[in-house]
């Protein structure tokens, strides 16, 4: 593999990043720089680290991971449409043993925690026959904020119609491709968190020099900073594997662990380095940490990361 940044994914850095920093809101904007256009997985996840890296409020992970299979196996919406699916059911984060179902073409069942639910407008929706889309105005949705203060959905299903997408080679094709981008947003936001606390820490000053001269504090940072080189160095090989059509199974499981345990250990130390002043909202950390935590868990955490590649280990 080679991990030289293609031209496109330097233009994705220099257009996203100015955009998102100046408004993390700015969907429209995005749009309008026309930088959604991506079917490389490498270039989806060049823009993902950098929505994570500008704490950017935009749903980009919706739309071009989670609504992927649309474009892929049905119809692909105009550009800029909002996408989403519908991952969760309530009890059960595995969309391969869902309990949606469907007669005569109609959807029937509920999916929870649903991103961007307040805007999208088709929902991807793994059912007991396969993978279906269906039109967000045609569900009962209510709205309630997740941990990020992002609305989350819980959409239900009473006859809804949809349209079938195919079945278990869609999941194959989707799953390592959330994983795949859900690593990126996380590696985004930590990399920027520590970045933040390397420049936190070379200011702020206790008994009269910097608390980076501390050596506990550096000890803290440094761990941070190996974090986030392995989260790193296992997101792009993910990302070329399952872009290659590899057998990525056991990269993107060791990706999928060191993006949810680094993660949480990053951001908790940036937090602890920050002292109080992690938590004001005034401050942008804050939303790195909460962000992260919204994320952390999507199709499993670390101990499910690690559960999945012993069996694969041992398979």
């Amino acid at each position: 593999m080679d991990w030289t940044p293609t031209e496109m994914q330097g233009a994705i850095k220099e257009v996203v990043g100015p955009i998102l920093k100046d408004d993390p809101t700015a969907w429209q904007s995005l749009v309008d720089a026309q930088v959604l256009a991506l079917d490389n997985e490498l270039d989806i996840a060049a823009l993902l680290v950098e929505v994570g890296r500008t704490g950017g409020h935009v749903p980009a992970l919706a739309t071009l991971v989670l609504g992927a299979p649309i474009g892929r196996f049905g119809t692909a919406p105009p550009l800029g449409t909002v996408l989403t699916a519908g991952l969760i059911e309530s009890g059960s984060r595995d969309p391969r043993r869902p309990r949606t179902r469907v007669e005569d073409g109609e959807l029937f069942g509920q999916k929870v925690c649903v991103p961007a639910a307040d805007r999208a407008q088709q929902i991807v929706v793994p059912t007991t026959d396969g993978v279906y889309v269906a039109a967000l105005e045609d569900c009962a949705v209510s709205l309630q904020k997740g941990t990020d203060g992002d609305a989350l959905g819980t959409v239900t299903f009473d006859g809804t119609p949809a349209e079938r997408l195919g079945g278990d080679e869609v999941l194959d094709w989707w799953l390592p491709r959330v994983d795949v981008g859900v690593c990126a947003l996380l590696y985004g936001l930590s990399k920027q968190a520590v970045i933040m606390t390397a420049k936190y820490v070379s200011d702020r000053k206790q008994f009269g020099r910097p608390i980076g001269a501390f050596q506990a504090v550096q000890q803290r940072l440094a761990d941070a900073w190996i974090d986030t080189q392995a989260m790193e160095v296992t997101l792009w090989q993910a990302a070329w594997q399952v872009q290659e059509g590899r057998d990525s199974a056991r990269a993107v499981a060791i990706a999928r662990f060191h993006a949810a345990e680094g993660s949480a250990r990053v951001l908790a130390a940036a937090q602890h380095l920050h002292g109080g002043f992690g938590f004001d909202r005034d401050y942008a950390l804050h939303r790195y940490f909460l962000c992260a935590r919204q994320w952390e868990f999507l199709l499993g955490g670390a101990e499910e990361q690690l559960e999945r590649l012993g069996d694969l280990l041992a398979s």
